[in-house]
């Protein structure tokens, strides 16, 4: 038997909420707030001006009506992002098989 699994991968740019918020600090409140199955595969930031990143995050999640909702919903929510946004979402396939 074998099984096709359609996994996504978004990119999002990600606004902190002040100055001195990067990756490494954020990582750890994205990965607490997650949908369990979803995880953070990288996370970049791109310096913009006195102190401040702007932040990318490309998260893997399985391909099920709703899902890239819940997770801007659930990011939303974090009080240290201003601002979303998801700049592009690429199909990623899994077979498993025996």
């Amino acid at each position: 038997m074998y099984i096709s699994l359609a996994i996504l991968v978004a990119r999002v740019k990600i606004l902190p909420s002040e100055p001195g918020i990067n990756a490494l600090k954020i990582k750890p409140v994205i990965d607490s707030i997650l949908p369990q199955g979803v995880i953070v595969r990288q996370i970049t930031e791109e310096p913009i001006a006195f102190g401040l990143f702007t932040i990318f995050a490309d998260i893997q999640f399985e391909d099920v009506s709703g899902a890239l909702d819940t997770i801007e919903e659930s990011l939303n929510k974090l009080n240290e992002i201003s601002e979303l946004e998801t700049i592009a979402v690429s199909n990623t396939s899994t077979g498993v098989g025996e």
